[in-house]
């Protein structure tokens, strides 16, 4: 159980310091959170935390359209089931763009 409550600095991370984040750590160069919607960076931050939980050849870098995401997030949420993480994954909420 985690003890990171709703008032922590975490939840109030700009989204400029959470790109260069993303960018430092997985060798990206995202512009925008928005270039998260496909799923791609959810899964290689699962497997980044988790090694080999994500079949990283499954995951589609290149998804645009809605029926190209849905794919990447089945992958995580297969990778959430097998590391034993209980979240169902709100799947097109999330590609919505």
């Amino acid at each position: 159980m985690s003890t990171v409550g709703r008032m922590d600095g975490a939840f109030f991370v700009s989204r400029t310091e959470l790109l260069g984040w993303l960018n430092a750590s997985f060798q990206l160069s995202l512009d925008k959170v928005e270039q998260c919607a496909n799923g791609a960076v959810y899964c290689q931050i699962i497997d980044a935390c988790h090694p080999g939980a994500v079949n990283m050849k499954k995951v589609n870098w290149s998804a645009r359209d809605e029926h190209q995401c849905i794919p990447n997030y089945k992958v995580l949420q297969q990778a959430f089931s097998k590391v034993g993480i209980d979240r169902h994954v709100e799947v097109l909420a999330c590609v919505k763009h």
